[in-house]
């Protein structure tokens, strides 16, 4: 049995998605698995699910193929390549991942019940989601109907990612606080400048590591930069870290899978991205008084702040004093 899975998008979907994919690879351990995600996932895949087989695609290039046929031709023909005998398609996916699950020749297709996507129509089986409920549920609802039709049954509720393919072995720890600024839209962010305030405060007190992704001016020499490169290192050294600090991100969702502490600015997302395991273990920075938050959608993201009257005030109104005492008092914080 050869299965085919499309999830191309963002690190931090795949993280809350890798327990589909680990999930299936526990049930049926001789299924042949095959991924396609995003270059940034795939080790995901390669180490965290074994024998995993994984495609790579740039995810905007892939989104956008379904308008330069000379693109979607050879997606197609790799989709047929597989010969998968199903395909699931994830929760996120648009119309060209619909359509290389019609190309495939798979005879059984199964994604979620989307009336918006306008090759939803194309598979086999949709499965309705309560939007209301975590994307990670929402994914692992499609993988249990998957499993069904397999002849199998999952657990009701996925377990936290296993990252442990990702962390090498014997890694000392270098830092008791990770910072990491980013975010993929800048209307997720707090300001830079405040992340660097905080920083500096905090190297007086402890070993503070900051992820390094451009900018980070007025660093003081106390803090250690970490530079983003292959994604196992990058994991080993949260594993060992006390706290996270940290937007609504991917790296936000690696460390819920870790368990370790963390302090998120998520005023603008909606609570089914809410870190998804471990949630007693973070503090999440949002104003309930404020009336725009959040702003994002259940079903996607706007893309730009929508309060023209106070802008991005839900990541402005968090002073570097308040966020500073917030860190000192959950790193006092016995560890359960």
């Amino acid at each position: 049995m050869t299965v085919l899975i499309s999830k191309v998008n963002q690190l931090g979907d795949n993280v809350v998605f890798l327990p589909v994919v680990q999930g299936l690879r526990r049930l049926f351990p001789e299924m042949h698995l095959v991924v396609a995600t995003s270059p940034v996932s795939r080790d995901l895949y390669t180490r965290c699910v074994p024998g995993a087989e994984v495609m790579a695609f740039v995810t905007d290039g892939f989104n956008g193929a379904w308008k330069r046929p000379w693109k979607l031709l050879p997606l197609m023909a790799a989709w047929r390549s597989v010969r998968p005998d199903a395909v699931l398609v994830g929760d996120d996916q648009g119309n060209v991942a619909h359509l290389l699950a019609r190309a495939s020749g798979a005879a059984l297709r199964i994604g979620p019940l989307i009336d918006s996507i306008r090759a939803n129509g194309l598979l086999t089986h949709r499965v309705p989601l309560d939007l209301s409920r975590h994307v990670a549920e929402q994914n692992w609802g499609i993988a249990r109907q998957l499993a069904e039709l397999l002849g199998g049954t999952l657990p009701e509720q996925p377990l936290a990612p296993d990252l442990t393919g990702l962390i090498q072995p014997g890694a000392a720890s270098t830092a008791d606080i990770v910072i990491h600024a980013g975010a993929s839209r800048a209307y997720k962010r707090w300001p830079l400048d405040r992340y660097i305030a905080l920083a500096n405060r905090l190297a007086e007190t402890h070993r503070v590591t900051w992820v390094d992704q451009g900018g980070g001016e007025g660093l003081l020499p106390a803090v250690t930069r970490f530079k983003q490169g292959e994604l196992g290192a990058f994991v080993t050294l949260l594993a060992g870290a006390k706290l996270f600090i940290g937007n609504n991100s991917g790296p936000m969702n690696i460390a819920s899978a870790l368990g370790i502490r963390g302090i998120v600015f998520n005023g603008p997302s909606t609570s089914v991205w809410d870190p998804a395991w471990h949630s007693g273990q973070f503090t999440l920075l949002r104003d309930p008084a404020l009336a725009c938050q959040p702003c994002d959608h259940l079903t996607h993201p706007v893309n730009a702040c929508q309060n023209a009257r106070e802008p991005m005030a839900c990541m402005n109104r968090w002073t570097v004093e308040t966020v500073e005492e917030k860190v000192h008092e959950l790193i006092a914080r016995p560890v359960p």
